[in-house]
């Protein structure tokens, strides 16, 4: 395996554009190929790492974006970037759901110590998560309806990647992808099975509150319904976007099968997490939740009536995906072992609230 040179538990950039520069001029067609303006977007996710660069050859110079599996250990137990390259390529290939277009995979290790993809790079902006979108910037400044029209492409795009079929399009690899699941499973069912199994492997300590709340979803679980394609990582800031319309897609690392409802729901929990844990207000001209659900429900065809339990259970999932990041913090020394991560989890600070809901928030 090649020497990655690591700095703060990422990958140096010098030893990624060397190593890159290498691969690329092997691929057919890019003999020669020169990379330029390698970067390492800030805030580019938790776990996969993401680079930007852009590869010339001859007069010809490309805007690429590399996708990578971490350097050290990351947020979740299985990066299976091949899954994640495959779902977009199989994407794009059958639908006109908006994804970036794939040039390569490679599952060597010795080239940069992980599998990586490298695609395309879109064209347009894609919205903050720090600081909040909420809190200001491009897409706050945006006027009432062109604010709506975005938030609704996004939708339009959600609805679209839900009438893929798994069999007949092509997507039953994702039955045994690390977020997959077998056609007649119970995704509400599955999916606390999953999480909680998560759970236990990277937390060093009982979690009751997160247990309790997993207990509580899985006594009042919806009815299964057959398993759809499956996002896994659903909300506007995992989407490029140009003038006000959705170009791609991002971010598919927790890709897989599920009830449809769980992409729309952690759609919302998502954008609500992204003001009400911060003390903010959200943004006044984004669509609301009910308004959302309807209109995803009328482009579907059909009602979709168990959105309040996964956003529900997107809480829980959001509590648990914190509670690893700060695992991992305390594994690299920078968070005291002795601290109540319960208290410092800010999920878990809304599950009270959230699990008594009634009505989507």
């Amino acid at each position: 395996m090649a020497h990655i040179t690591r700095r703060g538990g990422r990958r140096d950039l010098a030893t990624v554009a060397h190593a890159l520069a290498q691969w690329l001029s092997q691929q057919p067609g890019y003999a020669g190929a020169v990379i330029h303006a390698l970067s390492r977007p800030e805030g580019a996710g938790l776990s996969n790492e993401t680079y930007l660069f852009e590869c010339q050859l001859g007069r010809r110079r490309e805007a690429l974006v590399l996708q990578v599996g971490p350097a050290a250990g990351g947020l979740f137990r299985d990066y299976d970037l091949g899954v994640m390259a495959r779902v977009q390529q199989r994407i794009g290939e059958v639908s006109t759901v908006p994804v970036a277009k794939v040039r390569w995979f490679e599952a060597d290790e010795s080239v940069l110590g992980s599998p990586f993809y490298v695609m395309e790079r879109v064209r347009g902006q894609v919205p903050s998560d720090n600081p909040s979108y909420h809190s200001g910037g491009w897409l706050a400044e945006l006027p009432a309806a062109a604010l709506a029209e975005t938030w609704y492409s996004g939708i339009a795009a959600m609805v679209a990647l839900h009438r893929l079929e798994p069999l007949a399009d092509g997507f039953e690899f994702l039955i045994d992808a690390p977020w997959g699941m077998a056609l007649d499973a119970d995704p509400a069912l599955r999916r606390i099975e999953q999480w909680r199994e998560f759970m236990h492997w990277g937390a060093s300590r009982p979690l009751p509150v997160i247990e309790a709340a997993l207990d509580q979803l899985h006594d009042c679980r919806p009815p299964a319904v057959r398993p759809r394609v499956h996002w896994g990582d659903a909300k506007i800031s995992n989407c490029v976007i140009e003038a006000q319309q959705v170009r791609a897609l991002l971010d598919w690392e927790l890709c897989g099968l599920s009830d449809p409802q769980e992409d729309l729901a952690f759609w919302l929990v998502l954008d609500w997490a992204q003001w009400r844990s911060l003390g903010l207000q959200r943004l006044p001209h984004l669509p609301s939740p009910q308004a959302t659900v309807v209109y995803y429900a009328a482009l579907a065809g059909q009602p979709q009536p168990h959105v309040l339990w996964w956003f529900k259970f997107g809480l829980v999932r959001l509590a648990i995906i914190y509670h690893r990041f700060f695992e991992r913090r305390i594994e690299a020394g920078r968070l005291d072992a002795h601290q109540d991560l319960a208290a410092l989890n800010p999920m878990c600070a809304l599950l009270p609230e959230v699990l008594a809901l009634e009505a989507l928030p």
